[in-house]
């Protein structure tokens, strides 16, 4: 079923089950024989009651439009969850009048609409037409009905939650097929630039070993190298990102191990790197499992950076931590740290602050498109002296305990 037609049938079921809860309340009010009626939906996010629909043959003022949980007579049947016949109020125990002077009849009805794991609603009973209290058999007659009218909210339920997954789906999907394009272009690019560089830096090399030393040509040649280089290195990062880009646009959903991938990019990175460095790995083995949309190339970027903000030595930690809505992984490093004018443009595309030789100003700016695939964040902690901290939050939706 496509997404348009989930979202259509999910309007139009809204409608069906407005038009449907109308039509019960006054099924029940029509076999009770009650002239005054109200159904209430329960907000969950709320927690209260908000009322749906109410008819009243006697035109009695209409009060009370939501109802906290516990709160009169609704909120407290609601809190209970059992349906309550009170044949007068002012002998009932439960419901006295203290406190409920607006209500004008002794009688009255108050059945919930519930399933096994929450409330959903409930409907309101009073006045019987004949003046007569309400029976044990008006009482069965609107929970019977009642129990239809839970099962046609469950299945909005389940059509409402069908449309949220569809939506996102559809959400993702579309991030998927707009970096597999910009991934196909920066290849084609890459490959277009490649060529004629290739044939550039060659020459450029065969004209400075026919050069001599401390002539001002070499020194321009050397500039030119310099420049080249350059090109190469950003062509190389881009050239990384499309086969990144299109190996996650098509695959197949997969998840990776996060401790797994944690000690699989610090093996890669050269001993040499990090031999003044403490790497303080406080990963464990515990942890979820993540969708695979290129959490590696975040994580092997952070860590470069914190190596090289620590080029005299330091501390790099390394943990992970899981709450209801999602996973942190944080990088604490004890290096330079970043200004706050550096911060804001540390995701900016070539932007760096490191050599030309060493950074083409990609590496964050990639991370930062990739993470936006995840829905998450990643945030940034660091003051000039005091070192950094690099926050990835990815939320539950793309999180796997299996």
């Amino acid at each position: 079923m496509t997404g348009h037609k989930i979202s259509e049938l999910h309007t139009e079921t809204s409608a069906t089950l407005k038009d449907f809860l109308n039509s019960a309340l006054k099924d029940i009010m029509a076999v009770t024989h009650a002239e005054c009626g109200s159904l209430f939906l329960f907000d969950s996010e709320n927690k209260e009651l908000v009322m749906n629909s109410f008819y009243n043959t006697k035109e009695l003022p209409l009060k009370g439009l939501k109802h906290r949980i516990g709160e009169g007579v609704s909120g407290k049947v609601a809190g209970i969850q059992s349906p309550v016949l009170v044949k007068d109020i002012d002998t009932d125990i439960r419901f006295r009048r203290n406190g409920y002077t607006h209500y004008r009849t002794k009688s009255f009805i108050s059945v919930p609409i519930s399933n096994s794991q929450e409330l959903l609603g409930l409907i309101n009973l009073a006045d019987k037409a004949n003046g007569e209290p309400f029976s044990k058999d008006d009482l069965n007659a609107a929970v019977a009905i009642a129990k239809y009218a839970c099962l046609s909210l469950d299945a909005l339920h389940s059509y409402t939650e069908l449309k949220k997954e569809t939506d996102a789906l559809h959400t993702q999907s579309a991030h998927l097929e707009k970096y597999a394009s910009v991934g196909k272009l920066a290849g084609g690019i890459v490959h277009e630039v490649n060529n004629p560089l290739d044939g550039i830096i060659r020459y450029t090399n065969m004209l400075l070993n026919q050069t001599d030393d401390n002539t001002t040509a070499r020194g321009y040649l050397l500039e030119i190298k310099k420049g080249l280089e350059r090109i190469a290195h950003i062509t190389k990062s881009l050239l990384e990102f499309s086969h990144q880009i299109n190996a996650n646009a098509s695959c197949q959903k997969r998840y990776i191990d996060i401790e797994h991938l944690i000690r699989e990019t610090l093996d890669v990175i050269h001993d040499e790197s990090l031999k003044n460095i403490k790497v303080i790995n406080l990963i464990k083995h515990s942890l979820p499992k993540v969708i695979d949309f290129g959490l590696s190339h975040i994580v092997i970027n952070i860590i470069r950076n914190a190596i090289d903000a620590m080029a005299s030595g330091g501390a790099l930690s390394i943990s992970a931590q899981t709450h209801y809505a999602g996973i942190n992984i944080s990088f604490q490093d004890t290096g330079t740290g970043l200004s706050d004018e550096v911060k804001k443009r540390i995701f900016e595309p070539f932007f760096t602050t490191k050599s030309r030789e060493k950074g083409s100003g990609l590496g964050l700016a990639i991370c930062n498109e990739i993470i936006q695939k995840y829905e998450g964040t990643i945030d940034v902690k660091s003051s000039p002296g005091q070192g950094s901290t690099f926050t990835i939050f990815i939320p539950q939706k793309y999180i796997t305990h299996a």
